[in-house]
């Protein structure tokens, strides 16, 4: 009975057809949905999963995300050193200051400042310039895309800009046109980060940022230069953990030694979305947007299959009077929807993969893990069930006698 409620479903191609689709279009949405969060989840902890190599981040017991530190005082990195199963730790300064470009254009920055002597912390791709670099006075890197993008001097003449008269160069004074046309930052070329002018040695691939702004790498010696003045500087202690030695453990053991947040990377990563999560709105708007999906589903794939058996109801009377039961007719129903539904879930699985191979391309966030399969499967059987319901109803009414009216 199975199969020949299987072949009645698609020997109607054109609502065989629209079943599958309405099915395809809550699979791919929701899918969908699913990976564009993760992918803008992912880049909010951006930056500690650039430093692949750190075991252990040591914090302020107040901080509650990476992009919002309270500063360390200085004593606090002989302090995690002086643990036990601490293989070696770092400084890293992390900042925002105000960065002006030549032409008069001004942005907010990130400013990373690394370990003088390792440089732990830098990204581990260097596009243009040498990493050692760094090291020269007033020297930074800088991230590619906001170099192609948020950090375009400004262009004059040949392309590059006069610096005959200094205020204009720098957008200082009256008269300062900001309608110049621009350029992509470059190796050699020179900004103002709070005021101090430094020169660009190197362009570095970095993760996308849930903000996008500009990324600056220097040294820490520089960076604290770079930054107003304060008492404590120190934003993070980077710790790596001895061979052998378990991470989740060795950041209890700092905590309880220094009195200091320790966190492992997996840890600062969680606690980083979880804040995001809480404080923004999120969450509610992809749950809202998979809720209309789900509707949308609903209502095409009941409506199709609701007229589709509205449609047979004489051949399954016929069934009944040869001595199908009504369970047997609800079995066919429910088949019908299954597999509708099983062949709408991996089409639509299949184009949001085809969207986000596109979409790696532009930059857009997508991530899909497989915790989404599992969560679109739920949905999708949600679908199929209220759709089946819905095509149920009728069946379940059916008298045997319908094979013998007009």
């Amino acid at each position: 009975m199975i199969r020949i409620a299987i072949k009645m479903l698609m020997g109607s191609r054109v609502k065989f057809i629209g079943v599958v689709t309405g099915i395809l279009f809550t699979s791919l949405l929701i899918t969908h949905f699913q990976a564009i969060f993760c992918g803008i989840m992912t880049r909010t902890f951006a930056m500690i999963a650039d430093n692949q190599i750190v075991d252990v981040w040591v914090m302020d017991p107040a901080v509650e995300y990476i992009d919002e530190v309270a500063k360390l005082p200085s004593p606090s990195l002989e302090r995690v050193r002086s643990v036990e199963g601490v293989g070696w730790a770092t400084r890293l300064f992390t900042g925002s200051l105000r960065t002006r470009l030549p032409g008069g254009r001004f942005r907010s920055a990130d400013v990373i400042g690394v370990d003088d002597a390792t440089l732990i912390g830098l990204p581990a791709k260097v596009i243009e310039g040498s990493a050692m670099d760094i090291r020269q006075p007033d020297a930074v890197l800088v991230d590619r895309e906001s170099a192609r993008t948020l950090l375009r001097p400004a262009t004059r003449g040949s392309g590059t800009v006069n610096p005959a008269d200094e205020n204009r160069l720098w957008g200082v004074g009256v008269g300062t046109s900001l309608n110049t046309p621009t350029r992509p930052l470059v190796v050699g070329d020179e900004v103002m980060i709070n005021d101090h002018r430094v020169r660009v040695v190197g362009i570095v691939e970095i993760l996308p940022r849930f903000i996008k702004r500009g990324t600056f790498y220097t040294t820490y010696t520089n960076a604290v230069r770079l930054a107003p003045r304060e008492r404590n500087q120190l934003s993070f202690v980077l710790a790596k953990a001895r061979d052998g030695e378990n991470a989740i453990s060795l950041a209890r053991r700092i905590e309880r030694e220094t009195g200091l947040k320790a966190l492992t990377r997996e840890e600062f990563e969680a606690t980083t979305v979880w804040y995001f999560i809480r404080n923004t709105d999120i969450v509610g708007q992809i749950g809202m947007m998979a809720m209309i999906a789900v509707s949308v589903g609903v209502s095409i794939t009941g409506l199709l299959l609701s007229m589709f058996t509205a449609e047979n109801l004489r051949y399954y009377g016929v069934l009944m009077a040869t001595g199908a039961t009504t369970r047997t007719i609800l079995a066919m129903v429910a088949a019908q929807a299954v597999t509708a539904g099983m062949i709408g879930f991996g089409l639509g699985i299949g184009a949001s993969c085809t969207l986000g191979i596109v979409m790696s391309g532009t930059g857009l966030p997508y991530r899909l893990m497989w915790p989404t399969f599992f969560i679109t499967g739920a949905f999708v059987v949600v679908v199929c069930v209220l759709s089946a319901l819905v095509s149920a109803r009728q069946a379940a009414r059916l008298e045997p006698g319908i094979v013998f009216r007009g």
